[in-house]
Order: structure tokens, then C-alpha cells, then sequence
């Protein structure tokens, strides 16, 4: 292996994965899912974010149905839905890190 294929640390894909979720190309505004991410998504997506961030598990068809009678189509929910994901596992990574220190 090169130094220039070299995996990266634990640390640099975290970011790498967050930057690409949040700040990379797609079909979605990047405002909508920075907000997304942090669980403040508007309208539309307000319960839909908030059901993936808090029960994930229960995210049905049906949700995705009442996303695409709204007008939306797949890739933006799949965005969306990357982002917020994205965003909860961040802030899960943080408040885990922040009990470690304190321990």
C-alpha cells in the first residue's frame, strides 16, 4: 500500500461520511439536510425526520407514500433520510463521548 492509498483513521471517514451526506452534491438543498441532520428539518419533513431520528425501526411505506403525495420523490427521501441518519449517529457518537470523559 502507498501513502497515497492508505486507509484513512477512524476519525477522517466519520468526517469523510458526514461531509459527503451533508455537504456533497445531490438533488436536495444542502440547508435542508444540514437541517435534517440536526433534527429540524421544515414542513413536509418535520415527522418524517423526527421518525427516523427517534424510531427508526417504525419508518413504514406508508411514510414514504405520504412523502411522495407531498410531491417528493424517492432520491430526495433517500438524501434526506441518509442525512438524518447521519446526524443522529453523530449526536449519539458525541453524547457517548461526552459520558466516556466523564467517567
Amino acid at each position: 500500500m502507498t501513502a497515497h492509498t492508505r486507509p484513512m483513521e477512524p476519525t477522517g471517514r466519520l468526517a469523510a461520511l458526514r461531509a459527503a451526506a451533508l455537504d456533497g452534491p445531490g438533488v436536495t438543498d444542502l440547508d435542508l439536510r444540514r437541517a435534517a441532520a440536526a433534527g429540524a428539518a421544515p414542513g413536509e419533513w418535520a415527522d418524517y425526520v423526527r421518525s427516523v431520528r427517534e424510531t427508526s425501526y417504525r419508518v413504514s411505506e406508508e411514510d414514504i407514500t405520504a412523502l411522495k403525495a407531498e410531491g417528493i420523490d424517492e432520491e430526495e427521501i433517500f438524501e434526506i433520510t441518509v442525512a438524518t441518519a447521519v446526524g443522529a449517529a453523530f449526536d449519539r457518537l458525541q453524547a457517548g463521548l461526552r459520558a466516556l470523559a466523564e467517567s
